[in-house]
């Protein structure tokens, strides 16, 4: 029997995501009870309802819904699970089917381009796929494991008709692996998905989980993988032009509409059909200027003017992209790289030189990690900001975005979990950590949006230091129970036009290895009960 006052354990999704405007089951693994379980979807379209099966739930993704990854989240009147990830997608899906291990016995794929919802069950499975593949084409492969949560780090591989492999990826820019080889001879190759446990175990062994989900992407067809320039202006339309594989010329210039773009630095950006692939872009308020070749040397350095943000790629080894901009006495310079914060395999190396080709100040990345560099300039004068690789790598793919604007004043607030309780004629406390930017002084004022009847909130004054603030829920003895759905909100009413932020939390866990689909939400949960909290669920066994 379960035991009584248990919140939900959602241990993984299966599908983990679905095509737009379809049905379908999936599967809840973990622990529900006690029931009912009601869900929460991050946006009214996505509908998830249970069915007469345990652990299973319909799931309708209407029209409306945007692609790309959405957050579920189950809760009783005991509290609210983590929120999961489910992905809407446009291509066509399908299950996975075994026994695939045998690369001999491979589920064969009739279409070009197919995503397969897949679990890695057992010790040492190895999920096969075989598709066919014309000559001068891309066979791609891409799995979402890792970000979508499941603990384990996946490994792609390919093989041809006579079970040698010819292509192998283990991480991407997080643990996840993508694959793009070219088609020698029209033939029939197999996609290869298998798994490595993370945290990493002490034995080096391929593992298996009913939680290890994945989403697996394999096709001969357009598939698009960044865009360059990798970021536009807020409030313009911008050409971008696609880069991937398979990708017709006719259609690799796409336009980026960001006039109505949010108040943040990065854009989802869905290119039309037939590529779909969604990209994240940087997003920026100052001129954006293309990177012009050749720019390699002090003496041809590319002359720019500031405030602006730089966009280029370090198109082959050992390259290195100068630009060439005035400067006066004690002038400060803020530059900021964006590459791997756009997954960019580029481990930058940033520097300001004189015209001699002199360092005078260098930062560097690495580590999933982009550098930030603050200089005075030490006289008037024309001075040369220079970017490489730490490792002097280089491809098409190496792009990055340097920025220098004087970022505008601001504001944030972060809360240290996802939900939280209170029990009827009791206070819980929720520690709101606000931070004030680029010397933000105006008045600011928390609230929360969303408190059932009988709840009240007591709001902390913020002053004008940054750090911790205490904000105190109370539940009247008379108060009803409830579990829903609560949004704490940081806003600056005299500011015009007034500015609010809802406070954020993280999702992306403790052993991080790089972005989950989604790093951070902002719909908080609130439970209010007669009853004490519950504990927390038990930890996990790696």
């Amino acid at each position: 029997m379960p035991s009584l006052g248990a919140v939900p354990v959602p241990e993984f999704l299966f599908p983990a995501g679905g095509k737009l405007g379809t049905s379908l089951n999936v599967t809840v693994g973990g622990k529900l009870e006690p029931l009912p379980v009601g869900v929460w979807t991050d946006h009214a379209g996505l509908v998830f309802k249970a069915t007469t099966n345990s652990g299973v739930f319909s799931a309708s993704i209407g029209a409306d819904v945007p692609p790309g990854p959405h957050l579920v989240r189950f809760y009783n009147a005991d509290g609210a699970a983590e929120p999961r990830i489910f992905v809407v997608g446009t291509r066509e899906e399908i299950i996975e089917v075994e026994p695939n291990d045998d690369f001999r016995k491979a589920q064969r794929l009739d279409k070009s381009t197919v995503v397969i919802n897949g679990r890695l069950e057992k010790a040492g499975d190895v999920d096969s796929f075989a598709i066919t593949a014309e000559q001068g084409k891309w066979i791609v492969a891409a799995v979402d494991c890792y970000g979508l949560g499941s603990s384990v780090d996946p490994v792609l591989q390919l093989l041809d008709e006579r079970g040698v492999r010819v292509a192998f990826n283990h991480d991407t820019h997080n643990l996840d692996a993508l694959i793009a080889w070219p088609v020698p001879r029209t033939g029939t190759y197999v996609v290869q998905v298998l798994g490595f446990a993370h945290p990493p175990a002490s034995d080096v062994s391929a593992k298996g989980n009913a939680a290890y989900v994945y989403r697996l992407t394999v096709t001969t067809g357009p598939f698009a993988r960044t865009a360059f320039p990798a970021g536009v202006k807020r409030g313009t339309k911008s050409p971008v032009t696609l880069q991937g594989w398979n990708l017709d010329k006719a259609t690799a210039t796409q336009t980026v509409d960001a006039t109505l773009a949010p108040a943040a630095d990065q854009l989802l950006f869905r290119p039309a059909a037939p590529t779909g692939d969604l990209l994240w872009l940087g997003l920026g308020d100052a001129t954006e200027i293309v990177e012009v070749e050749p720019n390699d040397t002090p003496t041809n350095a590319q002359p720019v003017a500031f405030p602006a943000t730089l966009n280029g790629r370090i198109g082959r080894p050992g390259d290195v992209d100068r630009f060439a901009f005035t400067a006066k006495k004690n002038e400060r310079f803020n530059f900021r790289v964006r590459a791997a914060e756009l997954h960019s395999p580029l481990a930058a190396r940033l520097r300001v030189e004189d015209t001699n080709g002199v360092s005078l100040v260098q930062q560097e990345g690495g580590d999933g990690s982009d550098p930030k560099l603050g200089w005075n300039a030490p006289a008037d004068g024309t001075f040369v900001v220079a970017i490489s690789d730490m490792y002097g790598n280089g491809s098409p793919e190496h792009f990055y975005r340097i920025e220098h604007v004087a970022p505008p004043p601001h504001f944030t607030a972060t809360i240290p979990t996802h939900a939280f309780f209170v029990e009827n004629g009791k206070t819980n406390e929720i520690k709101v950590t606000v931070t004030r930017n680029e010397g933000f002084k105006e008045k600011l004022v928390l609230s929360v949006k969303g408190l059932p009847d009988g709840v009240t909130a007591k709001i902390p004054e913020i002053s004008d230091k940054v750090g911790e603030v205490k904000l105190e829920l109370l539940a009247s003895a008379e108060a009803k129970a409830a579990s829903v759905p609560i949004e704490i909100i940081l806003s600056a009413p005299e500011v015009r036009p007034p500015l609010s932020r809802a406070a954020s939390f993280s999702l992306r866990g403790t052993d991080t290895r790089g972005d989950k689909l989604i790093n951070d939400g902002r719909v908080a949960w609130l439970t209010v009960a007669n009853k004490p909290a519950p504990p927390p669920p038990p930890k996990k066994k790696k």
